[in-house]
C-alpha cells in the first residue's frame, strides 16, 4: 500500500511539473504576443488561468500528504502523538473533500460542457478541479483515519 501510494505522489508531483512548465510558456507566449502585437495568442491568457487553478489544487494535495498545508498552529501542535485528535482532525478533512466532491459533482451537473470564453473548451476542464481535489484528500483522510486506528497501545 506504501508503494502505491508514493507511487501516486511521484506521478502526481510529475504531473505537478508539467502544470508548471506549461504555465510558464503559456505565460511567455502571451507576453511575448501582446508585446509583438500578435492576434491569435489571447488564448494563452484563459490557458494560464486553468493551469493556474491546476498547480493550486495539486499543490494543495501534496502539501496536505507532506503535512505541510495551511494549518491553525494550535490546532496541530498535538497532532503527531494523539492518535485521536489525528482522527478529528481527518474526519474534517474527510468533510471538507465531501463538500468539494458534492459542490463539484453539482457544478459539473450544471456547466460541465458549457465552453469557454476564449478556447471554448468545456467547463469541465476548470471544474474537475474541484472534484480532484475533494477525491483526493478523501482518499488521504481515509487512509489515515484507517492507519489511526490500526494503531495500538496508544
Amino acid at each position: 500500500m506504501k508503494r502505491l501510494a508514493s507511487s501516486a505522489v511521484f506521478v502526481m508531483t510529475i504531473v505537478g511539473v508539467l502544470v508548471v512548465v506549461a504555465l510558464i510558456l503559456s505565460t511567455g507566449l502571451g507576453a511575448v504576443g501582446r508585446y509583438l502585437g500578435l492576434s491569435g495568442i489571447t488564448w494563452s491568457f484563459e490557458m494560464v488561468g486553468i493551469l493556474f487553478l491546476w498547480t493550486t489544487a495539486i499543490g494543495a494535495v501534496l502539501s496536505e500528504v507532506a503535512g505541510e498545508n495551511v494549518s491553525i498552529d494550535g490546532n496541530t501542535s498535538t497532532s503527531g502523538r494523539n492518535r485521536w485528535f489525528r482522527i478529528y482532525h481527518n474526519l474534517i478533512l474527510l468533510t471538507v473533500a465531501a463538500a468539494f466532491l458534492w459542490s463539484g459533482k453539482a457544478m459539473l451537473a450544471r456547466t460541465g460542457f458549457v465552453p469557454t470564453p476564449v478556447m471554448r473548451a468545456p467547463s469541465w476542464t476548470v471544474q474537475s478541479i474541484i472534484v480532484f481535489m475533494g477525491a483526493t484528500l478523501a482518499v488521504i483522510a481515509i487512509a489515515r483515519i484507517v492507519s489511526a486506528f490500526r494503531e495500538r497501545g496508544q
